[in-house]
This record gives structure tokens, sequence and C-alpha cells, in this order.
């Protein structure tokens, strides 16, 4: 998978997008910090509303298989980056005469 570069047009969205959603936000009269105390809140409420059901022992175990399974895509990824080729380390599907 070929790096894309940050070129200036994607500046200049960055800069636009940000002019947006500032102003948004400056009308709402939100900060930043109203944001993360409501994505807080939420998932806070959420752990309430999971507790007693069984389900936050799903949630307690996502907290360490989730990282563990990220950490071995990682790991795989750079593996396979060091290997060269354009498949990635990975076998083609083609057949010979194609």
């Amino acid at each position: 998978m070929a790096e894309k570069s940050i070129t200036s047009g994607t500046i200049i969205k960055l800069v636009i997008w940000s002019f947006v959603v500032g102003f948004a936000m400056y009308k709402l009269a939100w900060s930043p910090g109203d944001i993360v105390g409501w994505i807080g809140n939420t998932l806070a409420e959420m752990w309430t509303w999971f507790s007693g059901s069984g389900m936050e022992y799903v949630l307690l175990g996502a907290t360490i298989v989730v990282p563990v399974f990220l950490f071995s895509r990682f790991r795989d990824r750079m593996r396979n980056r060091g290997s060269g080729g354009a498949g990635g380390g990975r076998p083609s599907n083609r057949t010979p005469d194609e």
C-alpha cells in the first residue's frame, strides 16, 4: 500500500474544516472540554447501563483482547513491510500464465 503524502490541498482542506467546525462550536457555545466531557459522561452512562447485566465482563475482556489484537496486526504489518516485494509477503492468487 502506497503511503499518502500531505499535499497543500490537504492542508487547505484541514484549514477550511477547522474554520467551519470552530465557527459551529462558537455559535453553539461549546468548548473542546464540553465535547470531551460529553464523551466521558456518555461512556460512564453506558458502563452503568451494562453493569449488572454481565455485559461489563465483555467490556472488561475487550480491554485486554482489543489491544492485543491491534498489537498483533501492527506487528504483522511491520514484519510484512520488511519482507520486500509488492505483495507484502503474501502469496499471489494468480496462475503462472496471467
